[in-house]
């Protein structure tokens, strides 16, 4: 038998393990799916791209954890595969659907599987804390383990085990979510962010627009959102200038 953690570097799969080595329970692997942009840019946001690199190096030093990346195809190389069945046969993927999106099942899901499929008998851990009630009884308990809930350890004390070790992710301390920075189901002050905060990034996306047959957000392409961004930021202006 083979005992896996899945690592996302939130609160609680870090949490979980800490309490795994503290406890002396088996663990034969910890597995990470990294979704990568392209070949070189990740698809995490900056700071939670360095945050991970720190992560892994107290997880190797005090706990002496490593981590195994898993990576399936790029975002860049789905976007631009030609479909050959469904909708728009002849096109390229494009960007997803925030409906029956394809980035989730091709970027995350399928090697995820692959992995599994090739990794028989295998007990896996997975980070649900104790007041996360209705995921825990959605699992087969007889091929998954689930440390914080089994201990009792709510969302908040897995977030105090982190900061014991300085293993709290940036997407704690700040309103932008965890997941892709492209990602096309963010909310527009998450998209703001991006815009604001990481021009460079936006500017990838907004350079494919042209490519694809569908817009970023529905009835939205990335244009218009940057205007409107631009609009918010006058008025900003406007209304800080007249307060002075």
């Amino acid at each position: 038998m083979k005992y896996v953690a899945s690592c996302s570097f939130g609160k609680d799969s870090l949490a979980m393990l800490i309490k795994i080595k503290e406890l002396g329970l088996p663990l034969d692997e910890v597995i990470y799916c990294e979704i990568m942009f392209d070949e070189n840019i990740s698809g995490e946001t900056p700071k939670m791209f360095s945050f991970i690199q720190k992560a892994e190096k107290i997880l190797k030093e005090k706990f002496n954890i490593e981590v195994k990346h898993l990576r399936g195809i790029s975002f860049k190389e789905q976007f631009y595969k030609i479909k050959q069945k469904g909708n728009h046969i002849g096109d390229n993927y494009g960007f997803p659907y925030v409906i029956g999106s394809w980035c989730n099942s091709r970027l995350k899901i399928e090697p995820i599987r692959r992995y599994f499929r090739e990794n028989k008998n295998v007990i896996q851990y997975v980070g649900i804390a104790y007041d996360e009630p209705k995921r825990y009884e959605r699992l087969d308990h007889t091929t998954h383990i689930c440390p914080l809930y089994d201990l009792k350890i709510t969302e908040k004390e897995a977030m105090e085990i982190c900061k014991k070790y300085d293993l709290v992710s940036p997407i704690y301390k700040t309103s932008f979510r965890g997941g892709c920075w492209f990602c096309p189901k963010q909310s527009l002050g998450q998209l703001r962010w991006l815009y604001r905060e990481h021009r460079d990034l936006w500017n990838i996306l907004k350079s494919m627009e042209k490519d694809s047959h569908n817009t970023f957000r529905p009835n939205q392409t990335l244009e218009q959102l940057e205007n409107r961004f631009k609009n918010e930021a006058e008025q900003t202006n406007i209304y800080d200038y007249i307060g002075e």
